[in-house]
């Protein structure tokens, strides 16, 4: 069984509200996409789970993070949008470690679907040489330029792989993907 965890080491995912579609939209922007319709921005937010991806050591907030377009095969998307000036390296792999997992601890999905261009690949942690399922070329334009449109996925039974493997420390020392975040963590004996 795993648990909704929304923290790491680093990082802290907080609900999202309506209040926040401003500084969502801004973040967007920021990112370098040069045009977001306030109706995107909206729905974007009004998902089935919206965060505020924040750093632990600070409070600062560095993006959002959400899970939208759950549909009856089980299928649902996410999304993370990161402010570059603001996230550390890595940290965009953390805030998609935590939204996966949430995503397959909160909701009965079967797959998780996810679309990026090579513009944000090192902040996530994916490289040319990872497997897309599909690639949408130059479907996005923003930055000065067109950029390919990669898709991925992730299904439960990978995910359960992951989280008993490598992704053991990315919580902490003692915490674990199935063991409930409120409780004390487990100490290495």
């Amino acid at each position: 069984m795993l648990f909704p965890h929304t923290r790491s080491r680093r990082l802290e995912l907080r609900p999202a509200s309506a209040d926040d579609r401003s500084e969502f939209v801004r973040t967007l922007l920021r990112t370098g996409i040069e045009s977001v319709t306030p109706a995107r921005a909206r729905a974007t937010l009004d998902s089935s789970a919206a965060f505020l991806v924040a750093l632990r050591s600070s409070g600062d907030v560095v993006g959002f993070s959400t899970l939208h377009g759950l549909d009856p095969a089980g299928h649902l998307r996410s999304g993370l949008y990161l402010d570059p000036e603001r996230a550390k390296y890595g940290v965009g792999a953390e805030g998609m470690y935590l939204t996966t997992n949430y995503a397959f601890a909160a909701f009965p999905v079967d797959k998780l679907l996810g679309q990026t261009t090579e513009a944000t690949f090192g902040s996530i942690g994916v490289t040319n040489d990872d497997e897309a399922k599909g690639v949408l070329d130059e479907h996005l334009y923003f930055q000065g330029r067109h950029w390919n449109l990669h898709n991925f996925e992730v299904t439960r039974s990978e995910w359960n792989v992951l989280v008993d493997g490598r992704l053991g420390n990315v919580l902490g020392e003692g915490l674990s993907w199935r063991h409930d975040p409120n409780r004390t963590p487990q100490r290495a004996v």
